[in-house]
């Protein structure tokens, strides 16, 4: 096999300079700067060119060297570069003339970090194919990085660029630098060259949302990542990080424009309320309290408690102004509620102890499987019996969520920004929660399956609502749920589409009930006025903290304490408490707080709770700590368990 370079493009690569040189020079030059490349190739320099013969690899050679590409290249759209690297190394030692094992080589070592011998391999694959314009794009993007390199990079990028002047690649890179001088009007023009030669160029819409917000240009900016996330596709593993990037600047401009129309939501929001308090015939009040960190709010409706308001309590500290957002939400459960009551359908949601027995029942084989960790019968009872709560509320709340969210997206657009916000940190916690390892090892599978199916579903739903901006289905995707989701989103999607009367949306928890195979986990009890049973409505009396994060606290307690003897741990519990009777922020991360028995170690105040709990739970079982970890508490100690074999 031949190949022809121009002398000149060898200016572009050589370590030194080419000027002077004799041909024998140029020769020994060029073997030491490819030693691998060259080793077995007769090279020639004549009239300005250099002519590269490789010697032609065995037909038996040729091909495995051919199928070793196919596999190395698809490894590297999946993500495994370093497997890619070894078969593409494979690849040269069969064939050292393959220029598309150079090209994949390089750009594989480079996504690993391995910057210096990706750059020769990409040299090598631009040495051998002038027309190739990858490799100028690839060693030009990755000169961006270095400081001082943007005039190199920018000279290998109008290489490229001459090279194949429809690469959109090359376009956006040159845009990407135009932005790094700080011309973004020069890199809108590249961004949006890029595009007309790719319209579903996921890297150019985001170059030019960049620019956009750059300039303050927000809402321009959000509508040309709408477009992103609208037309462009994750291709492979290569693309993934700048829709991460893309999501990310979407999240950073979405919290701006909350907070510079804060004022403006809550106005709407405020109307909101009063009309709701018209229809309803009572007023929603709403009040600060101290619920723990994943808990947003809880609803007192009037009809239920006897009073002559509704109240919405709000967990004091919640963000501004997400907590709009929430407060919203909330009220419109009331107002569901109050127009399914005024036609004569509303009804409750309740489980008895026989709807229990069955849940339990059918839970039965994976309860046994997981008595055989060693957990005991007392502890996993309880944890099957807190699970099902939590499942069973899950099943009531989220296609009702669904409908309160569709119908605040459409009649208050005002909160939109809001909105996204606080479903995006529920979400993300949701996500947090649901696939943690450990506490998928000691839920019950029928329990996870119906969890993991809601969740998607909300998922699904919430990038719909997004315009595809929120995106958490990925997370799921290796519990395989993903299809019995897109069927309850389906039955939600068709009755949204029909419109939901009121009482309707009961129907639609029915039907994803019956989807999920769990009909029998609760019966409908007709709305009996004031004190009837509500649905999923927290007690009131302590503090109940059930997040992920204060079961990693709680876990991280047990282990601090594991080892200690029992006055030890009776000291650690008072001296949690008494610095506890000073007030403890539980949604701070910052650790400010010390023990005498932890040294220089500091503790958040959420941290300190959770020792001071685990503490108490072993020197006196059932103590109260003035918190509620019921939810959480028998899952840290059974993953402690675990942990400890």
């Amino acid at each position: 096999m031949i190949f022809h370079i121009p002398l000149r493009d060898l200016k572009l690569f050589s370590a030194g300079g080419l000027e002077g040189l004799s041909e024998a020079e140029l020769v020994a030059r060029l073997r030491a700067e490819h030693p691998r490349l060259l080793a077995g190739a007769q090279i020639e320099i004549a009239g300005g060119m250099v002519t590269i013969r490789f010697p032609e690899p065995p037909a038996q050679g040729k091909a495995e060297a051919a199928r070793l590409l196919e596999k190395g290249i698809q490894r590297c759209r999946q993500g495994e570069y370093r497997k890619a690297a070894g078969i593409l190394e494979r690849v040269l030692d069969l064939d050292p003339s393959s220029t598309p094992a150079y090209r994949n080589l390089g750009m594989a070592l480079m996504e690993l970090g391995e910057t210096e011998q990706a750059r020769q391999h990409l040299v090598e694959a631009a040495l051998l194919d002038p027309k190739d314009a990858w490799p100028y794009v690839v060693l030009g993007n990755a000169l961006v990085r270095e400081p001082g390199k943007l005039d190199a990079a920018e000279g290998l990028l109008a290489k490229a660029h001459e090279i194949d002047a429809k690469d959109p690649w090359a376009m956006n890179s040159l845009g990407g630098i135009a932005m790094e001088r700080g011309d973004l009007a020069a890199a809108v023009a590249w961004f949006s060259k890029a595009l007309e030669a790719k319209p579903d160029f996921a890297n150019a819409h985001y170059g030019w949302a960049l620019a956009l917000s750059t300039q303050g240009r927000d809402e321009e900016a959000l509508e040309r990542l709408g477009i992103l996330f609208g037309r462009a596709e994750v291709q492979d593993a290569r693309s993934r990080p700048v829709f991460a990037n893309a999501r990310s600047l979407w999240r950073e401009i979405t919290t701006r424009l909350a907070e510079v129309r804060s004022g403006e939501s809550l106005a709407a929001v405020r109307a909101w309320l009063a009309g709701i308090a018209e229809r309803s015939g009572f007023p929603v009040r709403e009040e600060w309290a101290d619920f723990p960190e994943n808990y947003a709010a809880q609803t007192q409706m009037a009809w239920k408690k006897g009073r002559d308001h509704h109240l919405v309590r709000l967990r004091r500290g919640y963000p501004e102004p997400a907590w709009h957002h929430v407060l919203a939400h909330e009220a419109t459960h009331i107002d569901f509620e109050a127009k399914a009551r005024a036609l004569g359908r509303n009804r409750w949601f309740t489980i008895n102890d026989e709807t229990r027995r069955k849940a339990l029942r059918q839970m039965e084989p994976d309860l046994r499987r997981i008595a055989r960790q060693g957990h005991s019968a007392e502890r996993l009872a309880a944890l099957a019996a807190q699970l099902l709560e939590g499942a069973a509320g899950l099943l009531f709340n989220a296609p009702i969520d669904m409908a309160i969210e569709s119908r605040l997206a459409r009649e208050l657009p005002a909160l939109r920004e809001a909105q996204f916000i606080s479903l995006d940190t529920l979400a993300r916690e949701a996500a947090a929660l649901s696939t943690h390892r450990e506490i998928r090892q000691i839920t019950p599978e029928r329990i996870l399956s119906v969890n993991d199916a809601l969740n998607v579903a909300a998922a699904l739903f919430l990038r719909d609502l997004s315009g595809g901006a929120l995106d958490y289905i990925e997370a799921y995707r290796p519990f395989g749920c993903l299809g019995k989701a897109e069927r309850l989103y389906a039955a939600f999607r068709d009755a949204e589409a029909g419109g939901i009367a009121p009482g309707a949306e009961y129907d639609l928890v029915d039907e994803f009930a019956s989807q999920l195979g769990v009909r029998a986990w609760y019966v409908w009890q007709a709305d009996s006025g004031p004190g009837g049973p509500a649905a999923s409505e927290p007690p009131a009396q302590s503090l109940r903290i059930d997040s992920p994060a204060a079961l990693m606290c709680l876990l991280a307690a047990l282990e601090r304490l594991d080892g200690r003897d029992e006055q030890e741990v009776a000291q650690i519990a008072a001296e949690a408490a008494l610095k506890g009777t000073t007030g403890l922020d539980l949604d701070s991360p910052e650790k400010l707080h010390s023990l005498s028995a932890f040294g220089s170690e500091r503790f958040s105040g959420l941290e300190l709770l959770c020792l001071m709990h685990a503490a108490l739970q072993r020197v006196s079982p059932g103590a109260d700590s003035g918190a509620d970890f019921s939810e959480v508490w028998t899952a840290a100690q059974m993953i402690f368990a675990t942990r400890k074999k």
